[in-house]
């Protein structure tokens, strides 16, 4: 009976694509907020490689004053 419901449920998202669609600013079709989704995206793809490269940066100096 639970693999039934189970196919049942995913069977309704799949024949309701606009239930699916949780995203509002991708379907969006402004190309304002395309640009503003990408540049976001972007930006938090890049954060963490930053604030890597900035601790680092900080630990190589302390350890260069300590030297």
């Amino acid at each position: 009976m639970i693999k039934l419901q189970q196919f049942l449920f995913f069977l309704s998202f799949s024949l309701a694509p606009g239930i699916a669609e949780a995203c509002s600013v991708c379907f969006s079709g402004t190309e304002e907020t395309l640009e503003a989704f990408y540049l976001t995206t972007i930006l938090l793809t890049l954060l963490p490689f930053v604030m890597l490269a900035s601790i680092g940066i900080w630990l190589y100096r302390q350890h260069q004053k300590a030297a």
